[in-house]
């Protein structure tokens, strides 16, 4: 297992001095060029950038050198987009040049499950290993880190933030990114590491656990290197931060696939299941739900029960919310007569379900007796936490229009950041014209802002919120074992 001081040392891997890429042309017709170097100009990348290519020429004003030992001065990091049977030639070169980490986007090594395949990586370890190069991959994107102005995306987020995406899968780190982003998630690091042909899941777990940027650990993985020195990994990340895993092969269809995709040999779901729960790891099982737990983590904090409050519009929606709130392992208490006299006065006397969850559907058309009806239920000390829902699937063929809906929505804002209970906001809409996705973008935009979770679907989000809470659970029972323990 890796040392503090090996940990430590992983730190230039996302500050290089300077950074080369091999496979660009000056061609502008070949899209390499854009997809390597692209990110790193649009994030103004203050390090040197010198991409290569046997012909030489030039790409955005850059000039290409024909090798890496053309180059002026040190190298901390090299991009390598080439064919596999030419890669250990260029790691002899990497060497040469005293290169750091060499970063392979290149496929067609051990994930295909061939002689040569497997060949040619072990070839690439060893020139590499030899050397002192650092290998991410290969089939991978590298990484993400916009503090340190490392784009790897075009159109990523320039903003930092506090959480980390760990993935074996390059298509799984292009959506967490945009998908998070779009959502309101912005990350410390974001890496991309394939076939973990050398850095693996444990090295940069080891790394993120003690990484001062980074407060949520999150993860797509498929398998792992090394059992023992995971789960220790693991266990010490979990200890001091969130830790929240998408398994992929969990089935057994799954598996074959995640074999030829990035040649992981599979865990065992029911084993990988009861150490997850031991170690207290948030399970989630697919990349949305992942995003949707994120959010309850970044942007509520625990309750002190399971009591929820919903307020919304729809009477079916109502029912169907209590359900799932109640399916997920949330529980939506009856309101006391007390509660229900209060209620009954910020009500219209029709059109309006009384009780908890509360229909709003005719209290929207006066704001002020919809924001008291969400105060009476919220300050009721039976409930824990509060859902707002907002139905906007009969209103997108009604005329409805940013003007109209702009009350509505900051009403629901400003009473989920006054209620003084955690809160999330649920849109379930049908978005069938141009304005209504308007509408809904706006909601979107608005919600990151004042930094409130908002969800898609009644119950994505009583699934996120019943997860959130039960890592707070778990956790309470495990400080209190050890308080017990060491008395």
């Amino acid at each position: 297992m890796s040392t503090k001081a090996d940990v430590k040392g992983l730190e230039y891997i996302f500050h290089p001095r300077s950074i080369a890429f091999l496979g660009v042309s000056s061609n502008p017709a070949n899209p390499i060029g854009e997809t390597l170097i692209g990110p790193y100009l649009e994030h103004e990348f203050d390090g040197g950038l010198y991409p290569i290519n046997p012909k030489g020429g030039e790409w955005r004003g850059l000039k290409i050198y024909p090798s890496l030992k053309e180059i002026p001065g040190p190298v901390d990091s090299v991009i390598i987009f080439l064919g596999a049977p030419t890669v250990p030639k260029v790691m002899e070169e990497c060497v040469e040049k005293g290169v750091k980490v060499a970063t392979l986007f290149s496929a067609g090594f051990s994930e295909l499950g061939t002689e040569e395949g497997k060949r040619l990586e072990a070839e690439t370890i060893e020139i590499a290993k030899r050397g002192g190069v650092r290998i991410i991959g290969p089939n991978c994107f590298g990484i993400y880190c916009p503090k340190t102005k490392l784009g790897a995306g075009l159109g990523f987020p320039e903003e930092s933030g506090n959480v980390c995406f760990l993935s074996q899968s390059g298509a799984s780190f292009f959506y967490m990114v945009r998908a998070g982003a779009s959502r309101g998630i912005r990350f410390s690091k974001v890496i991309s590491y394939g076939n973990a042909s050398d850095l693996n899941e444990s090295d940069f777990l080891e790394y993120l656990t003690q990484d001062s940027d980074t407060e949520i650990i999150t993860a797509y993985l498929e398998g792992v290197k090394d059992g023992q020195r995971f789960l220790k990994a693991l266990k010490a990340a979990a200890e001091v931060k969130p830790v929240i895993v998408y398994k992929g092969g969990y089935t057994e269809a799954g598996a074959k696939t995640a074999a030829s995709h990035t040649g992981s040999l599979a865990v065992g779901d029911a084993i990988l299941d009861a150490i997850f729960k031991q170690l207290g790891v948030v399970r989630v099982y697919s990349m949305d739900e992942l995003i949707d737990v994120i959010l309850s983590f970044l942007y509520m904090s625990p309750p002190k029960g399971r009591n929820v409050g919903v307020v919304g519009t729809g009477g079916g929606a109502s029912v169907q919310i209590a359900d799932e709130c109640e399916r997920m392992g949330l529980h939506v208490p009856k309101l006391p007569p007390e509660v229900m006299k209060k209620l009954s006065k910020t009500a219209p006397e029709a059109g309006s379900i009384l009780g908890n969850p509360f229909d709003s559907s005719m209290a929207l058309f006066d704001v002020s007796k919809f924001a008291e009806s969400i105060k009476v239920i919220a300050s009721w000390e039976g409930i824990d936490l509060m859902i707002l829902h907002r139905g906007l699937s009969v209103m997108s063929n009604q005329g409805l229009t940013m003007r109209t809906e702009e009350s509505r929505r900051e009403t629901y804002l400003s009473c989920a950041q006054e209620c003084e209970k955690p809160t999330a906001i649920v849109l379930h809409s049908v978005a069938s014209t141009a304005e209504a996705w308007e509408v809904v973008g706006e909601w979107q935009r608005r919600c990151n802002e004042v930094k409130l979770p908002l969800y898609p679907s009644l119950d994505r989000a009583a699934n996120a919120i019943n997860k959130f809470i039960g890592y707070h659970e778990e956790r309470m029972k495990r400080n209190a074992f050890e308080d017990k323990n060491s008395s």
